[in-house]
């Protein structure tokens, strides 16, 4: 097989995979209330459909992206596509609320096969010199799920078909399976029979409960405590997972890789930063255009789109112009712009033009662009072919726990101040700006000393 025609069949592969996975996390979000009258049953009910997904991807992730390390990427793309389609199917034929949880959790699973083992096709299976291109087209993928999803989702309902949200999904599966399979054909992937991390698997999963469960919480007033403390056994449970990994033949995390090169720390904070920074550029603005403009549901949704256009555009750019060598480059560049976007967004008075809060939603999407595809790579340039799909779902999770984190803290803001919404917006977007400002500095100094010695 050609290797142009390899090139291709892999960003299809790994796009679809990505823009799947990325897409049901948000598409079924604007169906709840309708799902919630369809199904008869309760709010807290209903969003256990997101919130399976949610966690059935962010505790298999790790262990797909171990397996696919031994076993081969192709074919774990593969199962991760079949489970995915198959549960597109079975969702939208669900017929009450419990089985569309389950059909959910399903997904998710599949999901996480598709997200642990995306970003590694491309870095194991691709020509050199077509990678940055590639992770470039990568992070455009990434950037159009989270918006696709809840335009496509109302545009459905609106014409009340519901079941179409999932079904969409089932033709994608469908090409991505083909071009799988002529892959698996061709490319025979080297195996190792490692024996499973158990142990690791099972503090992997308390600590992803833990977590997204106090995470979930904290924007109930009710529940805040509860939530605090299931966040503080999550971070335990944390310290008990890299204290065990170390020690283990064959971990989950090769920790010692990371530790080997300290910059592998560095680059793992830019990508929560970055994370918990794009939850709260998904999660502000319509606060600002419906609640403090008055501005109706129509309008806002054209107006947020000024972060994933941008994010779309530049990530394409930077792919092309990034060739391997200007990944610390990128990054720190792409961090630079973000925190000139949120200085920007956090001092923007509530009497500005909306356009200039697109503006600078639009500024943040290109610092993204530059960032993202950049970020990914230096995470995967840490280790060799032989653990690439572990650094790929190592760094999809944390990213993943890393928006749960933004999402939940910055509700629970707004919620506190909901009689002063301006200052709640306010104080949220400068704890953005604070945490962004302290990873760039972190970068710079971390560059100079590597210069120095």
């Amino acid at each position: 097989m050609k290797v142009t025609k390899i090139k291709w069949m892999v960003i299809i592969i790994s796009g679809i995979g990505m823009l799947l996975s990325t897409l049901d996390t948000g598409i079924i979000n604007v169906a709840l209330p309708f799902l919630e009258g369809k199904f008869h049953a309760s709010t807290s009910l209903t969003a256990l459909s997101v919130i399976g997904y949610t966690m059935s991807l962010a505790i298999f992730i790790l262990p797909f992206g171990y397996l696919s390390d031994r076993n081969g990427k192709l074919k774990v793309s593969f199962v991760g596509l079949t489970i995915f389609g198959l549960g597109s199917v079975l969702c939208g034929a669900a017929n009450s609320i419990t089985a569309l949880i389950i059909f959910r959790v399903l997904q998710g699973i599949g999901a996480a096969a598709l997200q642990a083992t995306s970003a590694a096709l491309i870095t194991t299976l691709m020509d050199k010199k077509y990678i940055p291109s590639a992770l470039g087209i990568f992070g455009i993928m990434i950037g159009l799920g989270p918006v696709l999803g809840p335009s496509i989702g109302g545009l459905l309902l609106a014409f009340n078909l519901w079941r179409l949200i999932f079904w969409i999904n089932v033709p994608f599966a469908i090409v991505g399976l083909i071009c799988n399979y002529m892959l698996l054909r061709q490319i025979s992937e080297n195996k190792k029979n490692d024996p499973f991390d158990f142990l690791g698997n099972l503090i992997n999963t308390l600590l992803v409960i833990s977590l997204l469960s106090g995470f979930s919480l904290l924007s109930n007033q009710h529940h805040l405590v509860l939530g605090i403390i299931l966040i503080v056994i999550g971070i335990i449970f944390a310290i008990i997972f890299y204290l065990v990994e170390k020690k283990q033949k064959s971990p989950l995390i090769n920790f010692k890789t990371l530790n080997e090169q300290p910059r592998s720390w560095l680059y793992l904070g830019q990508t929560i930063v970055f994370g918990f920074a794009s939850a709260m550029i998904f999660l502000l603005p319509p606060f600002i255009f419906e609640k403090l403009m008055g501005l109706n549901i129509g309008i806002t949704g054209l107006l947020v789109l000024g972060a994933p256009v941008g994010l779309v555009i530049f990530s394409r750019i930077s792919g092309k112009l990034n060739d391997g060598h200007k990944n610390s480059v990128f990054s720190l560049l792409g961090l630079g712009v973000i925190a000139f976007s949120l200085l920007g967004l956090a001092f923007s008075s509530q009497q500005a033009p909306a356009i200039l809060i697109t503006f600078f939603l639009f500024i943040y999407g290109i610092g993204g662009g530059f960032f993202q595809p950049a970020n990914i790579a230096a995470i995967m340039q840490i280790g060799n072919n032989k653990n690439q799909s572990s650094l790929g779902a190592l760094q999809r999770m944390v990213q993943n726990i890393a928006i749960a984190s933004g999402t939940a803290i910055g509700s629970t803001i707004i919620n506190l101040l909901s009689q002063k919404m301006v200052i709640g917006i306010r104080i949220s977007w400068i704890i953005t700006l604070f945490f962004v400002l302290i990873i760039v500095c972190l970068s710079r100094i971390f560059n100079r000393k590597e210069q120095i010695i």
